[in-house]
């Protein structure tokens, strides 16, 4: 994915949680509930990339759940 098609991801992540802050769900939720859909839809590894970035960057906190689910949500991940 090119940096401006994954910058279009994050904003509308970003768009998404400023409307729901409490928000949490997996990958595959983000992109089945809060991105919009129109006729290119992202694929699935696009949503991961741009939530890794996300991560990275102390966007989104990343939560392990013990079943293998990974969460994401808009509360800041703690710095170390």
């Amino acid at each position: 994915m090119t940096p401006p098609q994954q910058q279009l991801l994050i904003d509308a992540i970003q768009a998404y949680l400023a409307r729901h802050p409490q928000a949490a769900d997996s990958a595959d939720g983000v992109a089945r509930w809060w991105l919009v859909h129109g006729a290119a839809a992202p694929t699935r590894l696009q949503v991961e990339q741009a939530l890794a970035t996300m991560v990275r960057a102390g966007l989104l906190r990343r939560v392990d759940l013990p079943d293998g689910t990974v969460l994401f949500s808009c509360e800041a991940a703690p710095r170390h």
